[in-house]
């Protein structure tokens, strides 16, 4: 696979700042490629071309980190500083989805924007709708953190039953927040007077962060529990599927493994709690 050749998951560990370039590359040629080969169904078949680009790359990647856990287990080391290497990866990956989306969003016409972000805006506003009407009930918090609990025992679900398909979920949800960072820049140039084409550049490149600012203060914390579970799947995978449930430390890589969903859960409460009061 040529995507695949361009990275290996010691060089990805060794520079993750690296990922935030491919994410934004392979899902650029995912949505073009949806749209030249799938126009009717881009808005999904662009999320299923980004997360096999970098599938291959992440299944590698968590069959070393389940390699190294169980070294330093035998060896009676602290693992937790090497998983912090595998959770950037994840998070400047998931950036450069991010990125690319809300750009992609930001820029193509009509039509290609009905096409390509569809369900993604149709996301958007089935949320609006649940959290408008679950304010009355004081309900809201409750809301946001199930929903978010179901995403993230999807990530651990995908994970491991298909190795990396966690990045299935990352993408799909990285293409949400672009669309919700990519109305937010379409409706700042809006204000814009028709002709004024510097303003509009300095409006432009100013509401890509500050798009990205006002979602990610409590996404930041949702991430890191969609991470964590993408982990502990994918780490518990590899070893059931290379038979390591026979080794006298799985019990205690499981262990571990549990600690990052628990994390997870904890990040989720903390992310309901920032969305609900600030």
């Amino acid at each position: 696979m040529v995507l695949e050749s361009f990275l290996t998951p010691v060089e990805a560990k060794r520079n993750s700042w690296s990922l935030f370039f491919m994410g934004l590359i392979y899902s650029s040629i995912a949505i073009l490629l949806s749209l030249i080969v799938f126009p009717s169904q881009a808005s999904i078949f662009s999320i299923f071309l980004t997360a096999i680009a970098t599938t291959p790359l992440f299944v590698n990647l968590l069959k070393d980190e389940e390699n190294l856990n169980l070294r330093l287990i035998d060896k009676k080391e602290q693992v937790f500083h090497e998983q912090l290497d595998l959770i950037s990866v994840f998070f400047f990956l998931f950036l450069g989805y991010t990125v690319s989306f809300s750009l992609w969003f930001s820029f193509l016409p009509d039509w290609a924007l009905q096409s390509v972000f569809s369900e993604q805006v149709g996301n958007i506003l089935s949320m609006q709708s649940l959290v408008t009407g679950n304010v009355v009930f004081n309900g809201l918090f409750e809301l946001i953190f199930m929903n978010n609990l179901r995403v993230l025992f999807f990530c651990l679900l995908f994970s491991f039953i298909y190795g990396a398909g966690a990045v299935l979920i990352l993408a799909w949800n990285a293409s949400v927040l672009g669309a919700a960072v990519g109305l937010f820049i379409r409706e700042q140039l809006v204000k814009v007077v028709a002709g004024d084409y510097f303003s509009g550049i300095i409006v432009y490149f100013s509401s890509l962060p500050y798009g990205l600012g006002q979602y990610m203060f409590h996404g930041i914390f949702e991430l890191m529990a969609y991470f964590l579970a993408s982990l502990a799947g994918g780490i518990i995978s590899a070893a059931v599927v290379r038979r390591h449930y026979k080794s006298r430390n799985f019990f205690k890589l499981f262990q571990n493994t549990s600690y990052l969903i628990i994390g997870g859960i904890i990040f989720l409460l903390i992310a309901a709690f920032i969305e609900v009061n600030i």
